[in-house]
């Protein structure tokens, strides 16, 4: 994990991947036909072990928006912060390889779809001000998973910023407009 996510899918070989791991390239192929079926598994076991850390996270979070949203992206970024290389590994451009290429957008589609059942259970009354609530809840999803990825990808380059701190400043972005929504007010003041 750590290789695919400091080289990338293509720049990380079986060979080092092997050597790392203290096995021969043939003790790898034993258990993955191809380096893309390593990485598919890889990207699927995070994803998963993702989803379900702020899964429970938010399962055990106080009632009410600001302190169910205040749970998510806290662990979210205690996600980041304990498993730097399967973060970076799951969230860097998907590589040219096809296969891998298609996890990596099937994974991000049930990340977005997560996100936006926790918002619409949150402010499911705000959203039918929308033409398409359920539209609307995959777009704000995507837009909070967006903000999400790119402070952890900053975050990545600048570790002397404490977990806190990002975790506030992303509610100081984020909270102000769910907030809004969340009141039923849109932009325009409608």
């Amino acid at each position: 994990m750590e290789l695919f996510a400091e080289h990338g899918y293509e720049g990380a070989s079986i060979a080092e991947i092997a050597r790392a791991g203290g096995v021969t390239p043939a003790v790898i192929y034993d258990h993955f036909p191809s380096k893309a079926q390593l990485a598919v598994d890889l990207l699927e076991r995070q994803t998963a072990n993702l989803l379900e850390f702020v899964g429970e996270a938010l399962e055990s979070a106080p009632e009410g928006e600001a302190a169910q949203l205040r749970a998510g992206v806290e662990a979210f970024f205690t996600y980041v912060e304990e498993h730097r290389f399967a973060w970076r590994m799951i969230f860097r451009d998907p590589p040219s390889d096809p296969e891998v290429a298609a996890a990596y957008r099937r994974l991000n589609g049930q990340a977005t779809s997560a996100i936006a059942v926790f918002l619409q259970r949150g402010n499911r009354g705000a959203l039918v001000n929308y033409e398409d609530p359920d539209q609307t809840a995959q777009i704000f999803a995507e837009a909070l998973k967006a903000a999400q990825n790119g402070l952890a990808s900053w975050w990545y380059e600048h570790p002397e910023v404490p977990r806190e701190t990002i975790v506030e400043r992303l509610l100081d972005f984020a909270w102000v407009g769910l907030e809004r929504i969340a009141a039923g007010s849109r932009r325009g003041g409608g």
